[in-house]
């Protein structure tokens, strides 16, 4: 198997397509040039601009266990806010601009057909009262204050429609089963190449033709738009007469449910048909927990209703439970669905980036016959699969995915359903959440007055000088002054005073006196204690300026309740060729002790400082794991292996004493699974102790996916 490389230092640290969508029209020649807002900024008067607009909507459960009450949103946004401010509920860079109907409309001598025709024109007709402003201000330009206080010439236009794939089709009067960017057909969506697009007024022109010809019948209506896979419900869409709008094309990919709920929802079910849902469960359960990770302690099967934010715990971890028990064909198209579900996620895109991700959707189609030849599948016409044709086109037309994913939108429904309902007496509700929310606003704005600098000078720009500490243990230690023969059997290190020892040499050359302390390999240490810390957080260096990360590495000691204790595996640094990037100049050790040295030396004439050449700093004791190899595995997901450490011909265990800050990041190990069933000593205690061979997870978060390789 030809896997092409697909992370370099370069896709990770420059990108192109990353920031507000106002920076992002660079259409491509396939579009019509007057559709081009680069053009019609070019003829739009002096001082008059363009001002792209994202709509929003998403059916929500007002109720949790009980009841049918739900609520269905619609959100605005403006393209030209910069995504960090506009993902952030609190910037109140998203607003609410209506409810659409969610009553129950009687279906008494009412055919199904007749039913989904009058709930699509429903939605159109609500869409185009509450659009009505929009579509007017885009033709004629509206009057608007910005930030400096120059007033400017708007253009809004429709530019981005942020739904699921029901809604999807709903929007565009498509027919439920096709795509609603290009014309392939239900029995087409396996083809590894797009049709031909849809347009905006390739539809109108069949709605148009279909009315026309069936007249008053509506059926005759249905059936002719059916035919050619556009939905018959309603002759006049919402979007119809909006300007420079294009319904298709403005239809965006939709990660949390295309990706997680769609793509990777089908894969697991196949690798459980596969591999047997019970073998599956047994190799989750075994898996060591780390920062980052849900347990799964009764597997996937237990499920049921799966979330989004599970469905991307499940993605962290499949992987290392195929291998080795599914053949290479099978781990290659798994590989290339999971490397576009990540590589798709990008905060920032470059051609190079793209490249990967058109790459991963080949090696896809190259070995997805795998599932066909085992049986789980008999074909690939899902919608869901072929909308990866046009994620790149998407993502060169209105930037990264984090953009207009639904996830942040879904987010609000918290602040703009869920909390109003919840005030409410349930009983004619919607016209109580508007009273609700509308007061709420007001006190917002009022709040913001009161912080602006104007009227509270201790915000100003003095405020924010505080950075964050860049490692952050407890103000205690958990183990205040800890004998180290303790340490050595509590934690399982048995090396630790050698290695101690062996760390503190380096600081010997310093005099102290009349005297230089002696080297410490034959002399007993001059102190007993150390103080020892369970945790410490750290902050990872970003790879976008806009995006914290924050890691968390655990050393806690065997108990009764927890006879193996918790010891973290992580990358650390090991010589100057190290960088935030790649694991070059870096080895994975497993973290056995945190601790502090005593602030005084015990000596035969009293309690002394410490030298003043000896680290002041926290440090950690780390076992290290076999020399990482120069290149990755291919035919396993390109994932590095590494060995348990083995004792030298001293009988030690390979290992050092490093300060915290060498510590890059957490990691996951996988335990690479024997053929057939799992160890049945095998559990998520003792895994790392039990195996000897071991795969670095890379998939352990976005983070680690661009830093690991």
């Amino acid at each position: 198997m030809k896997i092409k490389p697909r992370k370099t230092e370069f896709s990770r640290r420059c990108g192109t397509v990353n920031g507000g969508m106002s920076a992002r029209w660079d259409f491509t020649s396939e579009f019509r040039t007057e559709n081009s807002y680069d053009l019609l900024q070019s003829k739009l008067p002096r001082g008059a601009t363009l001002a792209p607009v994202i709509i929003a909507t998403d059916k929500t459960q007002l109720t949790n266990f009980s009841g049918s009450k739900s609520a269905y949103p619609v959100y605005l946004t403006v393209g030209n806010i910069p995504k960090a401010i506009r993902r952030k509920p609190s910037k109140k860079a998203c607003i609410l601009i209506g409810y659409l109907s969610v009553d129950k409309i009687d279906r008494k001598q009412m055919s199904n057909r007749a039913y989904r025709s009058k709930m699509q024109r429903l939605f159109h007709e609500s869409m185009r009262i509450i659009l009505e402003p929009l579509r007017k201000a885009g033709h004629e330009g509206v009057e608007m204050t910005s930030a400096d206080g120059s007033v400017r010439w708007v253009f809004p236009i429709l530019s981005c429609y942020v739904a699921d794939y029901p809604e999807q089709c709903l929007v565009t009067c498509s027919k439920y089963g096709t795509c609603i960017k290009c014309k392939a057909r239900a029995a087409e969506l396996q083809d590894p190449e797009a049709k031909e697009a849809r347009t905006q007024s390739w539809t109108e022109g069949v709605l148009h033709e279909a009315h026309s010809s069936a007249g008053q019948n509506s059926r005759a209506f249905y059936e002719r738009c059916m035919e050619q896979d556009v939905a018959g419900g309603v002759p006049k869409p919402f979007w119809t007469d909006f300007p420079l709008c294009d319904i298709h094309r403005a239809i965006t990919p939709d990660v949390l449910h295309q990706l997680y709920q769609g793509v990777l929802k089908h894969l697991i079910a196949w690798c459980q048909r596969i591999l047997s849902p019970a073998e599956l469960d047994r190799r989750i359960r075994c898996l060591p927990i780390g920062f980052g990770l849900r347990r799964f302690k009764n597997g996937f099967s237990a499920l049921s209703q799966i979330s989004g934010p599970e469905r991307k715990n499940m993605a962290k971890i499949l992987l290392g439970c195929l291998v080795g028990s599914i053949p290479t064909k099978g781990i290659a198209a798994i590989t290339a669905l999971l490397d576009f579900i990540y590589i798709a996620q990008y905060s920032s895109h470059s051609s190079v980036t793209l490249g990967y991700l058109e790459d991963a959707l080949e090696r896809f189609h190259e070995h997805r016959d795998y599932f066909i030849e085992t049986g789980v599948r008999h074909d690939f016409n899902i919608p869901k699969f072929h909308s990866l044709l046009h994620y790149i086109e998407a993502i060169k037309l209105f930037g990264t995915t984090d953009n207009y994913n639904t996830e942040t939108f879904e987010r609000l429904h918290i602040d703009f359903a869920k909390l109003g309902w919840r005030a409410s007496n349930h009983r004619d509700e919607f016209p109580q959440m508007i009273r609700w929310l509308s007061r709420r606003e007001k006190i917002s704005a009022f709040e913001a007055h009161q912080r602006s600098p104007a009227n509270n000078t201790r915000d100003g720009p003095e405020a924010q000088t505080n950075k964050r500490p860049p490692i952050s243990l407890a103000k205690h230690p958990n183990y205040p002054g800890r004998d180290i023969s303790l340490i050595q059997d509590k934690h399982d290190a048995p090396d630790f005073e050698f290695y101690l020892k062996q760390y503190l040499n380096r600081f010997m050359e310093t005099p102290l006196g009349p005297r230089q302390f002696q080297r410490l390999d034959r002399t007993p240490l001059s102190f007993k204690k150390v103080d020892v810390y369970n945790t410490f957080r750290f902050h990872p260096e970003e790879l976008q300026d806009e995006e914290e990360e924050k890691d968390l590495v655990s050393a806690i000691p065997k108990t009764a309740k927890s006879p193996y204790g918790r010891f973290d595996t992580v990358v650390a640094l090991v010589n100057e060729d190290g960088e935030s990037t790649g694991l070059t100049g870096t080895r994975i050790g497993r973290v056995r002790v945190i601790f502090s040295l005593p602030r005084k030396l015990d000596t035969i004439l009293g309690p002394r400082d410490l030298p003043s050449s000896w680290p002041q700093g926290p440090l950690a004791y780390i076992e290290w794991y076999s020399p990482l190899a120069k290149a990755a595995e291919a035919r396993h997901g390109m994932m590095y292996r590494v060995k348990k450490p083995q004792n030298s011909s001293q009988n030690r265990r390979p290992g050092a004493i490093i300060p915290l800050g060498h510590i890059r990041q957490s990691c996951m190990l996988f335990p690479a699974f024997p053929p057939g069933h799992v160890p049945p000593n095998w559990t998520w205690d003792n895994v790392l102790d039990q195996c000897d061979t071991f795969y670095i997870n890379n998939w352990l978060s976005k983070y680690s996916y661009q830093t690991i390789y």
